[in-house]
């Protein structure tokens, strides 16, 4: 059983990689040509690779029997199919369909990242069991998801600032809303983590690399 779920997982794995490189290529394209017709194809395929990849977090957690953001591999393939979930929210609005020139190449990167980690399966430890630190992982995933959109906004503004024929003011618009949106959930991903390292480490803060840093950039 463990074997056949090893296999389908790389199946859909490689195939939701495989459709969201065409989908970027062929989205590349459409940008370049002014097409909204490929973009809406490309949208297509994007959405298709995404479906995938939802059964792909779907039949890991069927394996491993807890939520897949545990071992490295399973949080990066899970950050990659937020970003792109959110891009795809995004481009239910036509005029938004050019983030995803900048976007969806994020995505790829963590999902060729994720292919050079080991796909082993690790035992959820019993301090892991927690509503508490699942809400902080996932509060702080959607944070770095939505400065992802960010990034991809403020790219898109720059160009579309240095061409006298285009109005960059909706992607600066876009850009605000995403970080505020993402102060938001990064808030609540410190607060939960804290609140969890009292509960189960009998401290609220560290000061450990990870949480400086996150404290660092939330200032």
């Amino acid at each position: 059983m463990a074997d056949m779920y090893g296999k389908l997982e790389l199946a859909l794995f490689v195939a939701a990689t495989v459709l969201y490189l065409v989908a970027w290529v062929w989205h590349l394209r459409s940008w370049q040509l002014g097409s909204e017709k490929q973009a809406g194809n490309a949208i297509r395929l994007l959405w298709a690779g995404w479906v995938l990849h939802l059964f792909l977090m779907g039949a890991r957690w069927l394996q491993v029997g807890h939520i897949p953001f545990i071992t490295a591999f399973e949080f990066v393939t899970f950050f990659a199919m937020l970003v792109m979930g959110v891009f795809l929210l995004f481009s239910l609005r036509p005029a938004n369909r050019m983030l995803g020139v900048f976007l969806v190449p994020v995505g790829l990167l963590l999902m060729f990242y994720a292919a050079l980690l080991p796909r082993d399966i690790e035992p959820e430890l019993a301090i892991f069991d927690s509503l508490l630190l699942k809400f902080h992982v996932l509060t702080t995933l959607l944070g770095y998801a939505a400065w992802s959109i960010t990034f991809a906004a403020s790219v898109s503004f720059l160009y579309l600032e240095r061409k006298e024929t285009a109005s960059p003011g909706l992607f600066d618009r876009i850009a605000y809303r995403a970080a505020f949106f993402a102060f938001c959930f990064l808030t609540l991903g410190i607060v939960t983590g804290a609140l969890w390292g009292d509960r189960v480490l009998g401290q609220l803060w560290f000061w450990d690399p990870k949480e400086t840093w996150s404290f660092i950039t939330w200032l």
